[in-house]
C-alpha cells in the first residue's frame, strides 16, 4: 500500500502581523528594561516589592511555534504498515551483533549515507509465532517512535531485507544499563569497603538518575501508555549520564475512561517486578508502573531486590502476600526515614494506598532531595528546626 502526504504550508503573515511583532518587541523591550531597573519611570523600590505578600508566576511573553495540532492524542498501535519500507542494505551497514534475546538480535550499524552509527533491531524469523511477534514488534517501533521525549531512544525507522526480516533502526546508546550500574557499585563496595566511598553523595546521584526515569514515565501515562516491563535492565543510563527507559515492547495504550472491560491478556514481564494485581488478574493501570517503580526505588537506596527469593515460585508467593525484603541497606548505611516512606507508600500493597500518579511521587522526591517536608509525612516541630537550623533532618 502507498500512502500520500500532503504538504503543509505556513502562511507567511501580512503587514498587520509584521507590525503585531514590532508592537510587541518594544513592549518587551520596555518590560526588559523596567526589570533591571534602567527605565525610572517604572522603578520600583525594594521596600514596595518586599512588602508584597502575593508573588505570581512568571508569564511567557515570547511564544513559539505550536505544533499541537500536528499531534494526535491517540497512539497508533496497531501492527499495519501503510508505506512500502526500505532495504535495510541499501542505508545501513550492520557491522557487529551487541545483544541477542529470544526473539531478536541488535546490531551496531552504520548509515551509509549521513555516517552515524545506529543500533538495528532484527526480528529473528526463526522464532515460533513469528507472525505474533512480527505485529508485537511494528506496534513497539510505532509506539515508541510517537512517544517524544529526552528520556526514550529516538526511533529513526523500519526497514526490511530480501528475505523478509524486519528491522527497527534507532538511536545507538554508548552506555550501560542500571542493573550493571548498581551492581558494579556494589562489587565496588565489597571489594573495597563502602566507608572507602561517599554513599551519600553516590545515593544522591542515583536519586537524579532515578527523577528523569519517573520523568519519562509521567510523559508516557500523560499519553495514556503504561510500560508494564520496568526493570533495571530496561533502565539505559549513557556516557554522559543520560537516562532512557527502553523496551516498550509490552506496553500498553490505555483505552478511554469509560470503556468496557477488555479481556485479560497472558502474564507478562519480569517476574521479580510484577505488581500484586497483575497476578490477580486485575485491569491495567498505572499504579502498577508506579508499584514497579517503587521496587526499582529500593534497589536504587538499598542495593539489593525489594522481593526475595531463590527461585520464580518463591517471588511470586513474596509478591502475593506483600512480603516485600526489609528497606535495609546491603551495606547496613542508615536509610533516611523520610526516604523509607517514599518507598513504602510507592509499594503499598493496595492500589488506593499507593501514589496516585507519578508526577506526586517525583515531587516528594524531588521535596526530599531539597530537604523539605514531603506530602506523605509532615514534618515534626523538632524536625522543621532541625533543618532550619542544621540544615538536615535526621
Amino acid at each position: 500500500m502507498s500512502r500520500e502526504f500532503s504538504n503543509v504550508s505556513f502562511p507567511d503573515a501580512g503587514d498587520d502581523s509584521r507590525c503585531d511583532d514590532v508592537n510587541r518587541t518594544i513592549v518587551l523591550s520596555d518590560l526588559a528594561e523596567t526589570a533591571m531597573g534602567g527605565k525610572t519611570g517604572y522603578h520600583q523600590s525594594t521596600a514596595e516589592v518586599g512588602s508584597r505578600q502575593e508573588k505570581h508566576e512568571v508569564e511567557d511573553f515570547i511564544g513559539g511555534m505550536n505544533i499541537s495540532p500536528y499531534i494526535s492524542s491517540e497512539l497508533d498501535v496497531t501492527a499495519d504498515l501503510v508505506s512500502p519500507l526500505e532495504e535495510v542494505n541499501e542505508k545501513y551497514a550492520l557491522l557487529d551483533a551487541i545483544g541477542k534475546g529470544g526473539t531478536a538480535t541488535v546490531y551496531v550499524a552504520r548509515d551509509r549515507n549521513l555516517r552515524r552509527l545506529v543500533a538495528v533491531k532484527s526480528l529473528r524469523q526463526g522464532v515460533k509465532d513469528y507472525s505474533m511477534y512480527l505485529k508485537f514488534f511494528v506496534a513497539e517501533a510505532k509506539v515508541t517512535a510517537q512517544l517524544d521525549h529526552p528520556g526514550i531512544i529516538p526511533i529513526h525507522g523500519l526497514a526490511h531485507d530480501d528475505k523478509g526480516g524486519v528491522y527497527l533502526i534507532m538511536k545507538l546508546v554508548n552506555g550501560k544499563t542500571l542493573h550493571d550500574y548498581l551492581r558494579n557499585l556494589s562489587m565496588n563496595y565489597r571489594m573495597r569497603g563502602v566507608d572507602a566511598f561517599d554513599e551519600d553523595m553516590e545515593l544522591r546521584k542515583r536519586l537524579e538518575l532515578f527523577l528523569r526515569v519517573l520523568d519519562t514515565i509521567k510523559y508516557a501515562h500523560h499519553r495514556r501508555v503504561i510500560h508494564r516491563d520496568l526493570k533495571p535492565e530496561n533502565i539505559m543510563i549513557g556516557e554522559f549520564m543520560e537516562v532512557f527507559v527502553m523496551d516498550w515492547g509490552l506496553a500498553k495504550v490505555l483505552p478511554p475512561p469509560g470503556s468496557p472491560p477488555e479481556p485479560p491478556e497472558p502474564l507478562s514481564g519480569t517476574t521479580r517486578y510484577f505488581p500484586p494485581e497483575v497476578l490477580a488478574g486485575t485491569r491495567d493501570d498505572p499504579r502498577s508502573d508506579i508499584f514497579t517503580l517503587g521496587l526499582i526505588l529500593q534497589e536504587i537506596v538499598t542495593l539489593q531486590h525489594a522481593f526475595n527469593g531463590t527461585d520464580d515460585k518463591e517471588i511470586l508467593a513474596n509478591i502475593r502476600s506483600g512480603n516485600l525484603a526489609p528497606i535495609e541497606h546491603l551495606y547496613h548505611r542508615k536509610i533516611d526515614k523520610y526516604l523509607r516512606a517514599i518507598i513504602q507508600k510507592a509499594t503499598a500493597y493496595s492500589l488506593d494506598e499507593r501514589y496516585q500518579d507519578v508526577g506526586d511521587l517525583a515531587e516528594d522526591l524531588r521535596r526530599y532531595m531539597g530537604g523539605l517536608s514531603i506530602s506523605i509525612k509532615p514534618d515534626t516541630m523538632w524536625d522543621w528546626l532541625r533543618r532550619k537550623f542544621f540544615g538536615r533532618r535526621n
